[in-house]
């Protein structure tokens, strides 16, 4: 068993993180290559270097994180905030992952994780759920084909985890869905999502709006982005989003 993560950065005061002032622990590695990914730095499993020569991803004890971590837990105390993990893919480090939630929970420390989903469920649920307090658990396409072509998986897997998770966990699972122009953000695919979820009664999501700035990401690690639509979403496609889940 691990005890070293590789973490490509740790956010103070991320308040979008969840409920209260939190820090977002960002590790390193990830199973799907979605081609508007907002942290791009985030996806291999490895350290590399920018084109400024910084190094991207250092290998980090759960001592080290703990550490750094509970400089923050005056924050966590009065806020009820806490701690999220997020990626990359957190669970493609679980041993490590799991080490540091068990750490945070004897801490009293809030526990979270944003999940892409793809993960081996029943490891999951031994090493990680247990010492989760919250899911954020992300929704991006529904259509299989889709998904193979713009995540570079097959959403099976995913779909399969959340109703699993749904029917089994005792803890809050937000399902999340990034609106991203011309993929995500079409009638026919939230519609889609919007349908399984009412088959699992869920009544609420977040929709996460779309972040242009992975752009300047992509050009620091030298990457030529291969998703060209427009930063903004138009009027229309805006409204889109909104009927499809209240109609």
């Amino acid at each position: 068993m691990s005890d070293k993560g590789l973490v490509f950065d740790i956010k103070r005061d991320a308040s979008e993180d969840g409920p209260g002032i939190r820090t977002t622990v960002f590790f390193k590695g990830c199973p799907l290559s979605c081609v508007w990914c907002q942290n791009p730095e985030g996806k291999l499993f490895k350290s590399e270097t920018d084109i400024n020569g910084e190094q991207v991803g250092s290998w980090m004890t759960v001592d080290e994180l703990l550490y750094r971590l509970l400089q923050d837990k005056p924050f966590f105390t009065s806020t009820g905030g806490g701690v999220t993990l997020s990626g990359g893919e957190a669970t493609m480090q679980m041993d490590v992952a799991s080490q540091l939630l068990q750490r945070l929970k004897a801490e009293g420390v809030h526990t979270a994780i944003e999940t892409s989903g793809f993960f081996k469920y029943d490891r999951f649920r031994e090493t990680m759920l247990p010492w989760l307090d919250l899911i954020y658990f992300d929704l991006k396409l529904i259509d299989d084909a889709e998904s193979r072509m713009y995540c570079g998986r097959s959403n099976t897997r995913i779909l399969e985890n959340f109703s699993r998770l749904l029917k089994n966990a005792d803890i809050p699972i937000m399902p999340r869905i990034p609106l991203v122009p011309g993929i995500t953000a079409t009638e026919q695919n939230l519609r889609g999502i919007a349908a399984f979820l009412d088959q699992y009664n869920v009544k609420s999501c977040s929709l996460i709006p779309y972040n242009p700035l992975w752009k300047d990401k992509l050009q620091k690690l030298g990457i030529e982005s291969a998703y060209n639509h427009s930063s903004f979403m138009t009027l229309n496609e805006q409204r889109s989003c909104a009927n499809c889940f209240t109609s």
